[in-house]
C-alpha cells in the first residue's frame, strides 16, 4: 500500500530551499559550475544551457523524485526565475573567494547595513539599496542586486541566498513584496547589538 506523503506545515520551509542550499555548496566546490552560473547573470531564466542542471536539481531533484514534490506546478515559473538569478548572483559573489558567501540569517537589509558602514563614502549603499526596494519587476530588482552583490564581494559581506531566492520567488506579489521591503528596511535601520570588550569599548556583535 502506498503511504501518503506527510503534509507540510505552513511554517516549514519549502523543500526546494534545501536543494538550493546544496547547489550553493556545489558552486563553492566546482569552479566550472560557478563559471557557468556567472554566464547567466545577464540572461533570462533557462537561456544559459549550462545552468539547466543545477536549476533542475533545485526544482525536480532527480529521476526518482515525484513530479511537483519540491515545487507546486503553479509556483514553478517564479521559483525557476528566482533560482536562476540566485545561482548567478552567488557565483559572482563567490568569485576568487576562499570562503563561502552564503550565510543563513543575513538578510539583504542586514548586509546593506554592513556595506554602508564599510564604504568610505556615506550614502552609496543606501542609495542602491533603496533602488532595489523600489523595483517592481524581477528584471529591475536583479539589476540593482547585481550592483549590490559586487560591492558585497568587495567588502567580504555574506548574504543569506536561500532567503534571497525565497524573496525573489515572491517578488511578483505586490503584498508580499511590500512585506519584504518593510522587513529589509527595518534590518537596514536596526541599531546593531552592542557587547562590551574587556577594555570597556562597545563592539558590534552583528559581524557574523
Amino acid at each position: 500500500m502506498t503511504t501518503a506523503p506527510e503534509r507540510r506545515s505552513d511554517q516549514d520551509p519549502p523543500p526546494w530551499h534545501g536543494r538550493l542550499a546544496q547547489q550553493l555548496k556545489a558552486i563553492d566546490r566546482d569552479p566550472g559550475l560557478a563559471a557557468a552560473c556567472r554566464r547567466g547573470r545577464n540572461t533570462e531564466p533557462l537561456d544559459e544551457l549550462d545552468m539547466h542542471q543545477p536549476i533542475s536539481s533545485v526544482l525536480e531533484g532527480d529521476e526518482e523524485t515525484n513530479v511537483c514534490e519540491f515545487v507546486p506546478l503553479g509556483q514553478r515559473d517564479a521559483v525557476t526565475a528566482a533560482t536562476h538569478h540566485t545561482l548567478a548572483l552567488y557565483a559572482c559573489h563567490i568569485q576568487s573567494k576562499s570562503a563561502p558567501m552564503h550565510r543563513r540569517g543575513i538578510s539583504l537589509g542586514h548586509a546593506a547595513r554592513k556595506l554602508e558602514a564599510a564604504m568610505p563614502s556615506q550614502g552609496g549603499a543606501s542609495k542602491r539599496f533603496r533602488a532595489a526596494l523600489s523595483a517592481d519587476s524581477m528584471s529591475e530588482v536583479t539589476s540593482h542586486l547585481r550592483f549590490l552583490i559586487s560591492l558585497f564581494r568587495t567588502y567580504d559581506i555574506a548574504l543569506d541566498y536561500v532567503a534571497l531566492a525565497d524573496a525573489l520567488a515572491a517578488w511578483h506579489h505586490p503584498a508580499r513584496r511590500q512585506g519584504l521591503v518593510r522587513i529589509w528596511g527595518m534590518d537596514f535601520r536596526r541599531t546593531p547589538r552592542k557587547t562590551t570588550e574587556t577594555n570597556g569599548n562597545p563592539t558590534d556583535s552583528s559581524q557574523e
